[in-house]
């Protein structure tokens, strides 16, 4: 069976790093898994734990590496998986890349990036050659700390916008940070990778998603109200634009692990 663990960051870094998580699958079939990934708001570095060996595949992605930084995902994309997988894993919040590393959100949208461009090949070595989650974890975090005294100052309001945006009118939020939204709209392209609006689409969509996975809802009808779609049409065809998934295909899917905009499944 996969197993799956979620780690906390360190204090410093918890406005940056969501968590780590590690997967851990053994499969005696030999068939590929299928990933399905979704419109997601979350960056995030990946580390497969097979002694440099990537078990990840996909005809959208030009390449997949063993060590990949992937943006933000606009839209829906399948990755198959090797029935023999290990990794160790940083979900960032969506302002996390670019304050840490200092990359223009728009460079890593929908992309998969080799990490040795931006991490220590000797510490991406290190983690693959280790066994214990702990000791690989300690390695990242090390380095993302030194990471913190080179961090780039991310525009406050941009956090805010992140934590208000569901609950605050635009108009009133523009007011507020004494600025035009085509000013700000390019400065949030630059952090994070999708426009104001956008990004609100994809926070609906996951808050949906959350909702239909841990069924907390009546009907379908209900959620696409309670989230404020049009109609349950609108809900649908939204929903697979960001999945390529129905709710209801969502629903039935046998799925083996899921984690934040992706959930893998045979």
């Amino acid at each position: 069976m996969p197993s799956q663990l979620i780690y906390q960051p360190h204090i410093a870094l918890k406005s940056l790093v969501r968590y780590y998580w590690t997967l851990d699958i053994q499969l005696c079939d030999e068939s590929m898994l299928n990933i399905h990934v979704m419109a997601d708001r979350f960056p995030r570095i990946v580390i497969q734990c097979l002694n440099g060996k990537n078990a990840l595949h996909s005809a959208i992605y030009e390449n997949v590496y063993a060590a990949s930084l992937k943006g933000i995902a606009s839209k829906p994309a399948l990755v198959k998986m090797e029935p023999t997988y290990s990794h160790i894993a940083i979900s960032f919040f969506p302002h996390g890349i670019k304050a840490l590393f200092g990359i223009d959100g728009r460079e890593t949208t929908d992309a998969v990036l080799d990490l040795h461009h931006f991490f220590p090949r000797d510490v991406i070595q290190q983690i693959m050659e280790v066994s214990h989650n702990y000791t690989r974890i300690s390695l990242l975090e090390t380095y993302l700390l030194k990471r913190l005294s080179a961090m780039k100052a991310v525009d406050w309001r941009i956090v805010n916008f992140l934590h208000q945006c569901p609950l605050t009118p635009y108009g009133r939020q523009l007011k507020y940070y004494q600025i035009s939204e085509r000013q700000f709209e390019r400065k949030f392209l630059q952090s994070i990778g999708f426009t104001p609006s956008y990004y609100k689409r994809v926070l609906r969509f996951e808050n949906a998603l959350n909702r239909l996975q841990h069924s907390y809802y009546k009907s379908l009808a209900n959620l696409a109200y309670e989230l404020g779609y049009a109609d349950q049409s609108h809900f649908n065809r939204e929903f697979k634009q960001f999945s390529n998934l129905t709710p209801i295909e969502l629903i039935t899917k046998n799925e083996l692990v899921k984690e934040s905009g992706s959930i893998v499944a045979e």
